[in-house]
């Protein structure tokens, strides 16, 4: 690793921590976490709604623009580093939401729930396999949000294998949304989750065929100087 990717590993964590910090000053200043929640019954409720949306919303930025960055489409005009500052902050703003989504289900009396039910996978007392699927992908998402500033020490290939994983967590996350979520039934919810999906898929498929091109070429050109190789032989 070289002295100005150390740099620019270390600039990437600084910088989402801190607005990750920034984000948290503004909300506990703001008064939003000093509203009593005795006070309304389904405010706890609406505050685990609306994490999980936010959180949703998120993962599905974070997702799409992973997608830019390894499709090569912003590099005219977004640095690398910056793109992949970007990139991590989203992940980590998605992944302390995904997370306060599952604590605040402490708060609601509608279901009770421990701190071992949200941790745990398919262990809580509400719908727990779609729940479960939600837990599951909290945990693989926070390995590779903390995975961002050790790209060339885990080394490229194993870095992107494991972050190849985040689609299955975003798969993970939008039906945790669809089966488990009281949101589902809603026009405004539905339309998100298929423009997000269809988003996820449309750039998948951009991404594949750039790869596939790649390769064909690279083997067109291994061709070319074999048959090069052999003709100067000959």
């Amino acid at each position: 690793m070289t002295k100005s990717t150390r740099k620019t590993d270390i600039a990437v964590t600084i910088i989402s921590v801190i607005v990750i910090a920034i984000s948290a000053w503004w909300l506990f200043n703001s008064g939003a976490m000093s509203i009593p929640l005795d006070q309304d019954p389904k405010l706890s409720w609406h505050l685990v709604r609306s994490a999980g949306i936010f959180s949703y919303v998120l993962l599905l930025a974070s997702t799409i623009w992973g997608l830019f960055i390894s499709g090569q489409i912003v590099k005219d005009w977004s640095p690398g580093p910056v793109s992949m500052t970007l990139h991590a902050t989203v992940s980590w703003l998605a992944v302390i939401l995904g997370l306060g989504h599952g604590l605040l289900l402490m708060l609601d009396d509608y279901f009770t729930y421990t701190l071992s039910d949200i941790l745990v996978p398919f262990t809580g007392p509400y719908r727990p396999e779609v729940v479960g699927l939600g837990t599951l992908a909290f945990w693989l998402l926070l390995i590779i949000s903390l995975s961002f500033p050790f790209k060339k020490r885990m080394g490229h290939k194993l870095w992107l294998t494991l972050h190849l994983t985040s689609y299955v967590a975003f798969g993970m996350v939008t039906l945790h949304g669809l089966f488990a979520g009281t949101d589902s039934t809603l026009l405004g919810f539905r339309i998100l989750i298929s423009v997000g999906v269809l988003s996820v898929l449309a750039l998948l498929v951009i991404r594949m065929r750039r790869d596939r091109n790649k390769a064909n070429q690279r083997q067109a050109s291994r061709r070319a100087v074999r048959q090069k190789r052999s003709t100067l032989a000959n």
